[in-house]
């Protein structure tokens, strides 16, 4: 009789399984990505199936005592990978004791919508605490969070049980990290802090009242944000994915002497602010599995390449959101971080001057024959046989720093009647702290040029020049149209011209 009735409860158990799968298999929007309550025909809901279960009796108690039980009991779809009893005699009696650290903790195990071992093959799951666990299955099992799940896919009315082996603890996000080890990456740290920004987080406020002016009282919550998360990626996000270069003191001092030279400014403190600025935006990367670092580059999220080994690692810390790697070396090659070419592109108006008497004007024009482009036709009209020297344009670059750049131009076909001609004069400030002017040309460019052209030699800047506009220390760029009137039969004074950059000869 008791083999009997096993087989009618295993039958059931078939039925159940069976019609989870066609469920899992079918498109009909009414499952919204598992977010509907399994199955009808399942009795007992996730509580009940813990409960049946005496090896998962501390994990129910801490679910009850967590409050998470009411969520449990409601008709939705959910996912509980279960610790078994065992497995809470290694977790810090600290954690269990402290009411918040406790309810993480257990919400760090389940999550809404329904997950089975068979029907993924690895996906992030968002916890009820906010984190996102890696839920991995393979035929060589499944594992959660790197924890081994014993036994998966027990089923139940609202969702599915996965029991493992091990308690998975709440790992901080890569931010909360470097904050709990910030005395291993003080420069790095203090660097950071700087952009700290604390704000009213109204969404986790909560409403007391109103004041006699009608407005809305908060018993209010103050969130820490950082601004420096725009240029880098939020390493706070739990959602985001990211490796973060740890970056010690003996490693950063060695990256440092690399790049300072080529920030040298009349101010000490402005050259250590200026190159700790380009290597600490240089260390936040898309996730890197380190078992596959073979000396091929990875391009941080600003755009630096990094040459990096797996025997450059002597440390992975794993972490919510992504990793934290403390090398011991960084092969930071200047070309590909910070000595890269430096474009102005001519319809940019920010850090443009033109001539004071000159007739300027930028036309696009597609160019259907030669290019198969939208090209700026650019016209100077001002004769240069006047004495005001007002005939040109001048472009400002910006983040030039002290070494060597040769200059070129892309020009464009225009289509006018003959070529122009034209001179160049390169402005920057020289060692002795004086202005220099360097004459190029004339140049002759075809009307139908199509291609770029390299202007005059290379030049040596000792200043690295900063974003400010007004900074005495610049390198800019005039262009002038060297046609007279009498020329005019020989020269068109308009020309096509897509950019000017300065590029790197070192």
């Amino acid at each position: 009789m008791k083999n009997k009735i096993n087989a009618i409860i295993n039958f059931s158990r078939l039925l159940a399984l069976l019609s989870l799968l066609i469920v899992f298999g079918c498109k009909d929007e009414a499952w919204d990505d598992h977010y509907e309550a399994l199955d009808p025909l399942l009795e007992n809901n996730i509580l009940t199936v813990l409960s049946q279960d005496s090896d998962f009796s501390t994990f129910l108690n801490y679910v009850y005592q967590t409050g998470y039980n009411e969520q449990l009991e409601t008709a939705q779809a959910y996912t509980v990978w279960a610790p078994t009893n065992d497995a809470f005699n290694q977790v810090p009696s600290n954690i269990l004791n402290d009411p918040d650290l406790l309810k993480e903790l257990i919400g760090n195990h389940i999550s809404l919508f329904s997950y089975n071992a068979s029907s993924e093959d690895e996906v992030l799951v968002k916890m009820f605490n906010n984190k996102y666990v890696e839920f991995l299955n393979t035929t060589g099992g499944s594992t959660f969070g790197g924890v081994n799940v014993v036994e998966s896919d027990i089923l139940a009315s609202n969702g599915i049980v996965h029991a493992i082996d091990s308690v998975l603890e709440v790992n901080p996000n890569i931010w909360g990290y470097l904050n709990e080890n910030s005395d291993q990456f003080p420069t790095l740290m203090t660097f950071l802090e700087q952009f700290n920004e604390t704000a009213f987080d109204e969404d986790n406020s909560v409403e007391i009242g109103t004041n006699t002016l009608g407005q809305t009282v908060y018993d209010s919550i103050f969130s820490t944000t950082n601004s420096y998360f725009k240029t880098i990626g939020d390493l706070s996000l739990e959602e985001s994915r990211y490796t973060f270069i740890g970056l010690t003191e003996d490693v950063y001092a060695d990256v440092f002497d690399i790049f300072d030279d080529y920030y040298y400014y009349p101010i000490e403190d402005t050259i250590k602010n200026n190159t700790d600025k380009a290597i600490f935006k240089n260390l936040t990367y898309d996730l890197v599995d380190v078992s596959e670092l073979n000396g091929s580059k990875i391009t941080s999220t600003t755009g630096g390449e990094l040459l990096l080994n797996a025997s450059d690692v002597d440390e992975e810390i794993e972490l919510s959101n992504g990793n934290v790697l403390i090398v011991n070396q960084l092969n930071f090659d200047p070309k590909d971080v910070i000595y890269k070419p430096i474009r102005y592109e001519v319809e940019n108006t920010e850090r443009r001057t033109i001539g004071s008497l000159t007739d300027f004007s930028i036309q696009k024009n597609y160019d259907a024959f030669a290019s198969e482009e939208f090209t700026n036709t650019i016209t100077l009209l001002r004769n240069p046989d006047g004495n005001d020297g007002n005939n040109y344009f001048e472009v400002a670059f910006t983040n030039v720093l002290s070494a060597s750049y040769k200059i070129n131009a892309k020009f464009t076909p225009v289509g006018a009647a003959q070529s122009t001609k034209l001179k160049f004069e390169l402005r920057y400030i020289g060692s002795n702290f004086l202005p220099v002017v360097e004459e190029i040309g004339p140049v002759v460019v075809s009307n139908l040029e199509d291609g770029v052209i390299s202007i005059g030699d290379e030049y040596d800047f000792t200043f690295f020049v900063n974003e400010d506009i007004d900074n005495y220390f610049h390198v800019n760029l005039r262009v002038i149209v060297d046609v007279s009137e009498p020329e005019l039969l020989l020269y068109d004074r308009s020309f096509g011209l897509d950019y000017v950059e300065l590029v790197p000869t070192e």
